[in-house]
């Protein structure tokens, strides 16, 4: 034990000084994931609705999209471009540049009416994908579309397959498993 005090208030001042690192760490890394799913959300969201025209998952990159602080939206506009910059030189992708585009805009410089509006129309078309956002669970695109993400989009494309060519049968696909119950 100590018994001098000024040992003591030295001993206290570093005991509060490790915990008070400890909780400023911790909150870095929570605020860090969480920015990192936002942006992650949106990417998914923006895929699905790029590639085969999704309306709620155009809510859903807006709704993330529209909210995400000024760095983040930098990061999300800067993956709409090079979106558009992988696909404005194709003709056959015509629509999936015109979507990109209409994001980019959508995106740029919103107010924060508009940030809860498009949250507002998410809850209203797709409560699933609003909890998804709430939660940063991006990878409810990847379980309802896993065609357009990972070994089946690159299967997809090495066969040369386009989206469109494809859009209704998943459409169809992703309605019929929402009819079943809620994809969490």
């Amino acid at each position: 034990m100590v018994s001098n005090p000024a040992a003591m208030i030295v001993l206290w001042a570093a005991i509060l000084f490790i915990v008070a690192s400890a909780a400023v760490l911790g909150y870095a890394a929570f605020r860090y994931k969480q920015i990192l799913s936002v942006t992650n959300f949106f990417i998914k969201a923006a895929t699905v609705y790029v590639l085969i025209g999704e309306e709620d998952a155009q809510l859903a990159a807006l709704a993330s999209g529209k909210a995400a602080n000024g760095k983040d939206r930098v990061r999300m506009l800067d993956f709409l471009k090079s979106l558009e910059d992988q696909f404005g030189s194709h003709k056959q992708w015509k629509r999936q540049s015109t979507r990109i585009k209409e994001l980019s805009g959508a995106i740029a410089a919103p107010t924060a009416h508009e940030a809860v509006e498009a949250r507002e129309q998410l809850r209203r078309k797709n409560e699933s994908y609003l909890r998804a956002l709430r939660t940063g669970d991006a990878a409810i695109f990847l379980r309802n579309y896993p065609q357009l993400f990972g070994t089946d989009a690159e299967a997809a494309v090495a066969s040369g397959e386009h989206p469109d060519e494809a859009t209704e049968e998943m459409l169809a696909e992703a309605r019929s498993d929402k009819g079943r119950g809620p994809t969490t």
